[in-house]
C-alpha cells in the first residue's frame, strides 16, 4: 500500500510540473504595445502577451518611447515570429526572445539603441545585452543620441 501511495503521488506531482512547464511558440504579431511588449496570435488562434527577455525599452511617455514602439513595429509588427519562452512576470505576461527567422529581435532593439540591457536592482544577468548595449552607446545609436537618456527603471521610479 505504501507503494502504491508513493506512485500516486509522484504521478500527481510529474502532471502537475508538466501544467506549468513553459513552451515555445509560433504566431502572428497582432499588436506592438511598446518597445519591450507585443500580443502574438498564437497558431491556435491564442493570444498571447510577450514581454522581451533580458531588454528594457522606454516608456510610452518617455523620451524615446515612441521611437522604441515603431522600431520594433518596423521589425515584426503583422508577421510570424517564433518565441522562445523562459517563464511568466509577476503580470502573467511570457518572457521570452522573440526570434523573425533567425534573427533575435530582443538583441536587435538593444543594439540599434531602442532599449537597454534589463537590469534587477541595478545588476543584468545577461551580459551580451551589456555589451550590446555598450556598442550602441559608443556609436551614439538610437536613444543614445541623446545626451541624458533616462533609463526606463528610473523615469518608471520618478514617476511614483
Amino acid at each position: 500500500m505504501n507503494y502504491l501511495t508513493r506512485l500516486f503521488a509522484c504521478i500527481i506531482l510529474f502532471c502537475l510540473s508538466t501544467t506549468f512547464a513553459y513552451s515555445d511558440f509560433s504566431g502572428k504579431v497582432v499588436k506592438v504595445i511598446d518597445g519591450d511588449t507585443v500580443d502574438v496570435l498564437t497558431t491556435n488562434k491564442q493570444k498571447i502577451r510577450v514581454r522581451l527577455l533580458d531588454i528594457d525599452a522606454p516608456e510610452s511617455k518617455q523620451a524615446y518611447g515612441n521611437a522604441s514602439r515603431k522600431y520594433l513595429a518596423s521589425l515584426i509588427a503583422a508577421k510570424n515570429v517564433f518565441v522562445k519562452e523562459s517563464k511568466k512576470d509577476i503580470y502573467e505576461r511570457s518572457l521570452g526572445t522573440i526570434f523573425l527567422n533567425k534573427m533575435n529581435i530582443n538583441e536587435k532593439m538593444v543594439e540599434n539603441g531602442y532599449a537597454w540591457a534589463y537590469r534587477y536592482k541595478g545588476v543584468a544577468n545577461n551580459k551580451l545585452m551589456v555589451k550590446l548595449e555598450t556598442i550602441a552607446k559608443q556609436n551614439k545609436k538610437g536613444l543614445w543620441k541623446d545626451k541624458h537618456p533616462i533609463a526606463p527603471w528610473e523615469f518608471r521610479h520618478n514617476q511614483r
